[in-house]
């Protein structure tokens, strides 16, 4: 179990050495905006990370009402991600799904939604989450139409009571969704003021474990292999290639006898004689592998 925190520009400059300091061992950083330009301090933030060796992650808060925005969203945070250094870039992409935009849409529009994004990350090489509410969850969620097997749930089980970052929260109160990551303040605090934004207080989260990056899908099928033809054997005294290809009814051109040679793993072929009498004891063998 590990501490996190997510930050925007909202929590305004953060000093992430007192923060690491203090306990916490992670953070999922805003991305893009609405305007979908970079959060105005994602770039200090990611980089503060990367410095202090503190593993992070991003979150996308999502606008989307159609499948077709919610990967044109995705695809741009993709971009950036491929761009920057992801030194200690663990927690993957998460999807922040919580706005009233999509709380008017039907589950089955939501759930087409959030495939396609998902559909996006995933393709780009990325983990990808859903960040949600509980309550968002059990009014808008059907799981049976989402692929996502990641997700990270808030749930403020004291309201708007303050919570140092040192305190454990009742797991009693986790959601039962949330299997990855629980968010169970938005009044999170560290001993000292950290950060001159938001009033210093920070979103807490538990990670119980690392987002799971998407299953490579195993082929159920046996490999089919390709059966190995062979000349009929030769059953003859002849100790020439050629007279026993010619036998056979078998093309005894050099040409042809080059590409029997490759076949049967025989390098360089020129018609030498140790050559030949390769050839001719693996047909005499019936190994002599046919050329189609």
């Amino acid at each position: 179990m590990r501490k996190l925190i997510d930050v925007s520009s909202y929590n305004g400059v953060v000093s992430w050495g007192k923060a690491k300091a203090y306990g916490c061992q992670g953070a999922i950083l805003k991305i893009i905006r609405k305007d979908l330009a970079r959060d105005k301090r994602f770039n200090t933030n990611y980089a503060a990370c990367n410095k202090n060796k503190i593993d992070w992650g991003v979150y996308n808060y999502s606008y989307a009402t159609t499948a077709a925005k919610a990967k044109n969203d995705m695809e741009l945070v993709c971009d950036i991600l491929d761009k920057i250094d992801k030194t200690h870039f663990v927690y993957g992409v998460w999807f922040d799904l919580e706005d009233k935009v999509q709380a008017s849409l039907s589950k089955t529009k939501i759930a087409e939604i959030v495939n396609a994004a998902q559909q996006v990350v995933e393709s780009r090489g990325y983990t990808f989450g859903v960040y949600t509410g509980k309550s968002y969850y059990e009014e808008h969620i059907d799981r049976k139409q989402i692929k996502c097997q990641n997700w990270w749930i808030a749930r403020y089980y004291r309201g708007d009571a303050r919570m140092q970052i040192a305190a454990n929260p009742n797991e009693e109160y986790k959601p039962t969704m949330a299997n990855i990551a629980w968010q169970y303040t938005s009044k999170g605090r560290f001993p000292k003021t950290i950060s001159n934004g938001n009033s210093g207080n920070f979103d807490l989260n538990v990670l119980y474990e690392e987002p799971v990056k998407k299953k490579i899908e195993e082929n159920t099928k046996k490999p089919v292999k390709k059966k190995i033809v062979y000349y009929p054997r030769y059953k003859g005294k002849s100790s020439s290639i050629v007279d026993a290809l010619k036998s056979l009814g078998i093309n005894p051109s050099k040409s042809n006898r080059k590409r029997i040679a490759v076949l049967n793993g025989i390098k360089n072929y020129t018609g030498t004689a140790t050559q030949n009498t390769k050839l001719l004891n693996l047909l005499k063998r019936g190994t002599l592998i046919k050329c189609k």
